[in-house]
């Protein structure tokens, strides 16, 4: 039997393991802790004053209430300026070309992340990040990125190539996948089919334009004359039919069979079923178009049903469902990604304060506010997803119970990914390809002459990089 002693001494010893394990939990979880735990001087830079450039956009929306938090805790007051997102890039690269260094912080996404790098006009983020006097990097858990997002925000420079490596140029703080939303209680109505490939597709908007009436459409899509436009639904389908934009010696292949065989059932679905004043359209006016109840299905960002569920902005909420992109002809779906990321000018004069209002905006503690309470969807930390408040929330969003979030986690981990060829000139690129778009959409030209015609245009914007790289003399 054991003696008084002996008790004394157990006891003590579990009372040291219960202590030992706890400091365990503290430490693995420290990153669940708010910032004033983290070991960071939050007031180093009390009285600096920072200027962010801002998209308009559901992430701005998301971010703009946390500010007040964030200047309280430092002391540095926080200024921002929010624009239309084709006023925004123009008033960005102004900013940055002219060297004015008006935006300490600004959003950025990988295809302008290209241009900036190889401009000089984007920091890069890793030596702030490994430096121990203004980063704990056990609080902020950069391994809890989705490892596809992370990589999109990383590019080594070479043309053609190195994604994922190299420089640290943005941190995600919320990716879109392009994916099929259509109207659930519509489709039960008059019998059709979730389209599988983009034959059925056609069939499917044309059968529900019919079925819609006079001010009811079968589809809308992005159209403005801009890369964006192509950017979308348009070119998910077009990587989806095996296609890219650019062979391995940057030559334009926008003008291959399959690609011209794609294309043409695109641009005859916005003939035949899409909003009239199609090439007017940007993603703003289509988001809102679909959450009017006007269209049956919109090719376009998965997290635009953050918008379409919410009762206060969509008057067809509960009734919407999320699949998939059709497949190509093989069975391949490959979509492509977009991520909104906050990245530091290479022109600030205030680095050190901008990376702590970087490393706080993209923490745990603040991108759980802005997912629960503000709606920023998609969140970029797996952690968010996990968490309970997250998957209540979207739960729902569907045809059928989990529909949304599965479709969301088939593309982080096996659909969806970067899908154009890195280089400076990529939205120059995308903006003459749209023309083909908009002259086969007009019936100015057919598809395979329009076609043809931008990937002459292509090749000569790409040239100086073939030039640089020895291809072409």
């Amino acid at each position: 039997m054991l003696g008084k002693r002996g008790l004394v001494l157990i006891c003590l010893g579990l009372v040291l393991l219960m202590v030992l394990s706890l400091n365990g939990f503290a430490q693995e979880k420290k990153w669940l802790l708010p910032p004033e735990k983290a070991d960071v001087n939050w007031a180093a830079y009390k009285g600096t004053t920072l200027t962010i450039g801002l998209n308009k956009h559901p992430y701005t929306e998301s971010l703009r209430p946390l500010i007040p938090q964030f200047e309280e805790l430092t002391g540095i007051e926080v200024a921002y300026v929010i624009l239309p997102e084709e006023e925004f890039f123009e008033k960005l690269l102004i900013d940055l070309s002219s060297g004015a260094g008006l935006f300490d912080i600004y959003m950025t996404s990988p295809m302008f992340e290209w241009r900036y790098q190889y401009a000089g006009w984007v920091e890069d983020l890793l030596p702030y990040y490994n430096n121990p006097k203004l980063t704990d990097k056990e609080w902020y858990n950069r391994e809890d990125f989705f490892p596809l997002v992370l990589r999109a925000n990383e590019w080594d420079g070479t043309i053609g190539g190195g994604m994922g490596e190299g420089r640290w140029n943005g941190i995600p703080v919320m990716v879109e996948f392009f994916v099929q939303a259509y109207r659930e209680d519509l489709r039960k109505k008059w019998g059709l089919i979730v389209p599988k490939d983009y034959p059925e597709w056609y069939d499917v908007v044309t059968k529900a334009d019919e079925q819609g009436g006079a001010d009811f459409f079968g589809i809308v899509e992005r159209g403005i004359r801009s890369w964006s436009t192509v950017h979308s639904g348009y070119y998910t389908g077009f990587n989806s039919w095996g296609q890219k934009e650019l062979t391995k010696d940057l030559y334009a292949s926008i003008d291959t069979p399959k690609a011209i065989e794609f294309t043409k059932i695109w641009v005859k679905a916005l003939q035949d079923a899409g909003v009239p004043g199609w090439p007017t359209y940007t993603w703003y006016d289509g988001m809102e178009s679909y959450a009017a109840g006007r269209i049956y299905m919109y090719n376009d960002c998965d997290f635009f049903a953050a918008t379409y569920e919410n009762p206060a902005k969509s008057t067809i909420a509960g009734k919407s469902g999320y699949a998939l992109p059709p497949a190509g002809p093989d069975g391949r779906i490959a979509s492509n990604l977009w991520t909104w990321a906050l990245g530091m000018s290479a022109l600030s004069r205030h680095k050190e304060a901008a990376w702590l209002f970087l490393q706080w905006a993209t923490s745990y503690h603040s991108m759980i506010d802005a997912t629960v309470k503000h709606d920023n969807f998609n969140p970029t930390r797996k952690s968010i997803w996990e968490h309970p408040d997250v998957a209540n929330m979207v739960k729902n969003w569907g045809a059928y119970p989990g529909q949304y979030a599965e479709n969301v986690n088939l593309m982080l981990t096996k659909y969806g990914d970067i899908r154009w060829t890195p280089n400076p000139d990529v939205t120059a690129v995308g903006d003459i390809w749209c023309d083909a778009l908009h002259e086969a959409y007009a019936r100015q030209k057919t598809v395979e002459q329009a076609l043809k015609d931008s990937t002459r245009g292509i090749n000569r914007v790409m040239r100086k990089w073939r030039i640089a790289l020895g291809i072409e003399k």
